[in-house]
């Protein structure tokens, strides 16, 4: 739930997953509604260019 800056998001990933088990742990990406698609498109891709290959979106159910 912490906002982490663009450019400190991957070392800081790599520094997290090589401490536990390595590039394998699954990244689950939240964002805020206020962010633009084009934004979540781009930290997708800055994941997917560092190696990480199980990254997924979270999601919140409308209960509406």
């Amino acid at each position: 739930n912490t906002e982490i800056p663009l450019d400190q998001l991957v070392p800081k990933l790599k520094a997290i997953t090589e401490a536990r088990s390595g590039m394998d742990e699954r990244i689950f990406v939240r964002g805020d509604t206020k962010v633009e698609y084009g934004t979540v498109m781009k930290v997708m891709g800055r994941l997917s260019a560092a190696g990480f290959r199980r990254v997924a979106l979270v999601t919140e159910v409308d209960q509406g």
